[in-house]
């Protein structure tokens, strides 16, 4: 069906448009959707137990609007956004592009979504119960030299609802964002996020463990 029938008519589409309609659907419909058993191959990860190690990255579903239907599709853990303190529109459009050729798409969104609150709320209403997680970063208005501020403050509002929190300073759609990976301007924004960590874990009484996205074209000598 998806190939004689949803294709063809998701590429009548503008690519955005496209996905947009895809998210709205599975956040409407997915009480209509077979449910696929995702216990087929547990495995743990930062001490979390996943029911499989097929997970969906973030990006697709930013503010968190179709948790239970994505749930449904069987994955072992949902990670979603990236999310800002604030709501921002991202680049302007177009910013998604098709490359049928190579079954992919190039994506120049620029962190658009809602805001940590919105996105918390649809994950209060979300039925879901697996391993989420969400993938914070920084509005693009905030200078970079305060940028451990709009993690703090996503950190903290997020803490509670995740089961862990990726930490995005790999965007390339976001001004100067990538200078956070260097040694010293990631040592001083991982100082105050673990320390906001250590003190969240304490009060909510449970630990939720940190990842760091970084760029996938670094070398070796960039890595260390």
């Amino acid at each position: 069906m998806y190939a004689s029938l949803i294709r063809p008519l998701l590429f009548r589409l503008d690519p955005e448009q496209a996905h947009n309609l895809t998210i709205q659907t599975l956040a409407h419909a997915y009480c209509l959707m077979p449910r696929v058993n995702p216990h087929t191959k547990p495995t743990a990860l930062m001490g979390l137990n996943l029911p499989n190690p097929v997970g969906l990255a973030a990006g697709l579903d930013k503010n968190g609007e179709a948790i239970d239907g994505l749930a449904a599709l069987g994955f072992g853990f949902i990670e979603i956004g990236t999310v800002t303190p604030r709501p921002q529109e991202g680049n302007p459009q177009p910013r998604l592009f098709r490359a049928p050729e190579h079954r992919a798409i190039v994506n120049r969104m620029g962190f658009n979504n809602h805001g940590i609150d919105a996105l918390i709320a649809n994950v209060k209403r979300a039925r879901y119960t697996g391993i989420l997680g969400i993938n914070i970063g920084k509005n693009a208005s905030t200078p970079i030299e305060r940028a451990a501020d709009d993690y703090l403050i996503c950190l903290e509002k997020a803490y509670e609802y995740a089961s862990y929190i990726t930490v995005n300073i790999s965007s390339p759609n976001t001004q100067n964002l990538r200078s956070l990976q260097g040694g010293d301007e990631l040592s001083r924004l991982l100082g105050s996020l673990k320390s906001k960590q250590a003190e969240l874990a304490a009060r909510v009484g449970r630990y939720v463990p940190l990842a760091v996205k970084i760029a996938p074209d670094l070398d070796e000598a960039q890595i260390a």
